[in-house]
C-alpha cells in the first residue's frame, strides 16, 4: 500500500503526542550538566569543611600548647616538636624560639628580655594543613631585681 500526501496527513501515530530522539537527547544533556555541577559543588563543600575542622581544632590546640608555653616559663623557653598525646593522635606541633633584640625590635636596652615564639600545628594525614601562631613572650622582672 503505497504512501500518499493524503495517506500520510490521514496517519494516526503523525498526530500522536511524543517526545522526538533530539528532544530527550537535550534532556539529558542539560540533565547531566546539572548533575556534574552539583556533584562539584558538592564535593567543593566538603572540602571547605574539613578545612574549617581542622582551622577550629588547630586554633584551640594552638592556644592550649602556647599558654602551656609560657606557663613554662621565660627561660624555659626553647625550640621542639611533639605532639597532643593520645586525645588528638594525629596532630603534631613544633616551636622556634628566637630571642629578639635591639636590631629586631628598634628598642634600646631589651636585651634578653624577649623572644618570639613561632608555633605550627600540623595534620598527619594532609602536610598542606599548616596553623601557625607568633607570639612575643616578656621576660618578667624577678623579685630581687625590683
Amino acid at each position: 500500500m503505497p504512501c500518499c500526501r493524503d495517506h500520510y496527513r490521514r496517519c494516526p501515530w503523525r498526530n500522536a503526542a511524543g517526545f522526538t530522539l533530539l528532544e530527550v537527547m537535550i534532556a539529558v544533556a542539560v540533565i547531566a550538566i546539572a548533575f556534574v555541577t552539583l556533584i562539584g559543588a558538592q564535593s567543593q563543600s566538603v572540602a571547605i569543611a574539613t578545612g574549617s575542622k581542622f582551622d577550629a581544632m588547630a586554633s584551640l590546640l594552638a592556644q592550649r600548647k602556647m599558654v602551656e608555653l609560657s606557663l613554662s616559663g621565660y627561660g624555659e623557653l626553647q625550640s621542639g616538636s611533639g605532639d597532643f598525646g593520645t586525645e588528638y593522635p594525629s596532630f603534631s606541633w613544633k616551636t622556634e624560639v628566637t630571642e629578639l633584640d635591639e636590631g629586631d625590635t628598634g628598642l634600646k636596652g631589651i636585651g634578653g628580655m624577649l623572644k618570639a615564639v613561632d608555633l605550627t600545628v600540623s595534620f598527619a594525614q594532609d602536610a598542606s594543613q599548616l596553623y601557625v601562631l607568633r607570639t612575643i613572650i616578656l621576660q618578667q622582672k624577678s623579685a630581687a631585681a625590683k
